[in-house]
């Protein structure tokens, strides 16, 4: 699916942290139960942030078209699993595909506060892979 619109990327964004929190509150177990715990805590923050940054004045920007995005770049498995080692990697695949799709949104997007926030989401997104990376068995 193209992401051709200002729209369909920030109605993705909302699809992609989604999929995260619901990853991480169903995948909180073991030792890396408080880890997943503040992530999902975290994706529902920024799932918030879009959808506020979808409301507030940018309305007009909804239909300006946009090339280069697809959603289908952006798939990952987030299936449950219980094996850690396996939670662990399919975390970092995922967390790997939002920093890619936020990078490339963010240079994508028309209106300057909403590349801001994709990129501050991005940079967040580095962070939540240093914490996972030593957890890799």
């Amino acid at each position: 699916m193209e992401l051709a619109t200002f729209g369909a990327i920030l109605g993705f964004a909302l699809t992609l942290e989604e999929k995260r929190a619901s990853f991480y509150e169903t995948s909180a177990q073991g030792d890396v139960g408080t880890l997943f715990e503040e992530l999902a805590r975290g994706a529902r923050k920024r799932l918030a942030r879009v959808e506020r940054t979808r409301r507030e004045g940018v309305a007009e920007m909804i239909l300006e078209p946009i090339s280069g995005l697809s959603a289908d770049q952006y798939q990952v498995d987030v299936s449950p699993t219980e094996n850690q080692a396996s939670l662990v990697q399919k975390a970092i695949a995922l967390e790997e595909t939002v920093l890619r799709f936020y990078r490339q949104a963010a240079d994508k997007m028309p209106v300057r506060e909403v590349a801001h926030v994709f990129t501050r989401m991005a940079d967040e997104t580095e962070g939540h892979l240093q914490d996972l990376h030593p957890l890799q068995g």
